[in-house]
C-alpha cells in the first residue's frame, strides 16, 4: 500500500505575551495537536505548524480562545521559519 507524503499546515496568531504559555499549556493539553514558535523578530505572534488531520480541531480551539485571551490570526510568513 502506498501513501502519499502530506506536508504540516502552518497558522499564524498575535497574542499578548502574557499569554503565550496559557497557548502552549492549551496546545500540549489537546495531545500536542500544534507545534508553536514566537516568530523571530516579534514578541506577540506565534506560528503553529499542525498536521494536516488536526486543523480543523486547531481552528476550533483558536476560534474558541479569540475572545477570551485577545487571540486574533494573521497571515503566515512567506516562508516557513525552519
Amino acid at each position: 500500500m502506498s501513501t502519499t507524503p502530506r506536508s504540516m499546515i502552518m497558522r499564524s496568531v498575535k497574542v499578548g505575551r502574557e499569554h503565550i504559555g496559557y497557548l502552549k499549556w492549551l496546545l500540549e493539553s489537546h495531545d500536542g495537536m500544534a507545534t508553536p514558535t514566537t516568530r523571530e523578530g516579534t514578541d506577540d505572534v506565534v506560528d503553529l505548524m499542525v498536521a494536516p488531520d488536526f486543523v480543523e480541531e486547531l481552528d476550533e480551539l483558536l476560534d474558541a480562545i479569540s475572545l477570551e485571551i485577545g487571540l486574533t490570526r494573521v497571515p503566515v510568513p512567506p516562508k516557513p521559519p525552519l
